[in-house]
């Protein structure tokens, strides 16, 4: 029963009967994993964890296997990062939760990708700073669907590779730009600007600190979450909560 130890951003936690809480943390070195913490709940409580066991913390963890393979036992998870100035601000918080529980829908139990970690933890080091939550919101999501294999196809053709060359629209169906021969294929794909498109294929194509970099048109920026948005809904299976709370508090 082999003892391992790695960073990891909570993702989500859930109560498990009076004194244990389950949680499930993306971690640089296993990806996704859920453990069991025990003696945190109750009036004999004796765990130390402090914000450490908060949703988005950033934390060194040690944690062992148990019997059921897919849930470990936590035995230690030390604070590295509380994010702060992402707690004082509704806005931000809003979409922090909304980036985690992005990703938490979107991966699977220990499928190692130690890029995804590091776009999770730069993305809430961005938020933390003056960079605007829809901009981090953007950025998250296109490089998270670059590196899942999932990013709509914006060079070409969804349909039949030709290039990019201006009159394509938008295909949920297709996960890209169609040509004007090509949309026949899909009486529902959309206009889209050369901005927008530009934007999502520099960014997906970048390393993040220069993607933070990449400026955008206020135009631009209402399409981009519009189509991402959609784009999102049509390929995950499940409506995010934090979507409606978002929307509802007039951030989204």
């Amino acid at each position: 029963m082999a003892i391992q130890k790695s960073e990891g951003i909570l993702l989500r936690r859930q109560d498990l009967r009076e004194t244990s809480i389950i949680l499930t943390f993306y971690t640089k070195d296993f990806g996704k994993i859920r453990g069991i913490v025990r003696g945190v709940r109750g009036p004999r409580a004796q765990w130390t964890g402090g914000g450490g066991l908060e949703l988005f913390a950033h934390d060194d963890i040690v944690f062992y296997e148990r019997k059921r393979a897919d849930v470990y036992t936590i035995s230690q998870c030390d604070l590295i990062d509380y994010f702060n100035p992402i707690r004082e601000s509704l806005e931000k918080l809003s979409y922090a939760t909304y980036i985690i529980e992005l990703l938490d829908s979107v991966t699977a139990l220990s499928d190692k990708n130690a890029e995804v970690f590091n776009l999770i933890l730069n993305s809430l080091r961005l938020l933390s700073g003056q960079a605007s939550p829809r901009r981090v919101a953007r950025i998250f999501e296109i490089k998270l669907l670059s590196l899942l294999g999932l990013m709509p196809n914006m060079g070409c053709c969804s349909s039949c590779g030709t290039a990019t060359a201006g009159g394509f629209r938008f295909s949920l169906r297709h996960g890209g730009l169609l040509c004007k021969e090509c949309l026949a294929n899909d009486n529902q794909a959309f206009s889209i600007l050369p901005g927008t498109a530009k934007f999502m294929e520099h960014v997906a194509g970048s390393n993040f600190d220069k993607a933070a970099r990449i400026k955008v048109s206020e135009e631009v920026g209402r399409e981009l979450e519009r189509i991402l948005r959609s784009f999102l809904d049509y390929h995950i299976e499940r409506r995010l909560r934090t979507v409606h709370f978002i929307k509802d508090v007039g951030n989204f």
